[in-house]
């Protein structure tokens, strides 16, 4: 598997079906993001991040400006300041 590969201590989301993309509501087009690629709109996932602890409470999220972008500084600090919270 993918994260173990990597050595993740967490699990990563495969979302082939979009279930999680569309229960979330990040649907490609349907998050007020920039739209560049007319014709795909709600039928693949934007650019989105969900931070969610231990007892499964999002604590952070993050929607893309567009699909090329993906500011890991911002990821991380929120990672941080979940991690720190008891």
């Amino acid at each position: 598997m993918l994260a173990d590969s990597l050595q993740l201590p967490y699990p990563l989301l495969s979302d082939a079906y979009l279930k999680t993309a569309k229960a979330y509501g990040v649907l490609y087009g349907s998050t007020g993001a920039k739209v560049d690629y007319p014709g795909v709109e709600g039928r693949v996932a934007g650019r989105a991040f969900f931070l969610v602890d231990k007892q499964g409470i999002v604590r952070g999220k993050w929607f893309g400006e567009a699909l090329a972008v993906f500011p890991s500084e911002i990821l991380l600090k929120g990672a941080q300041q979940v991690a720190e919270k008891p």
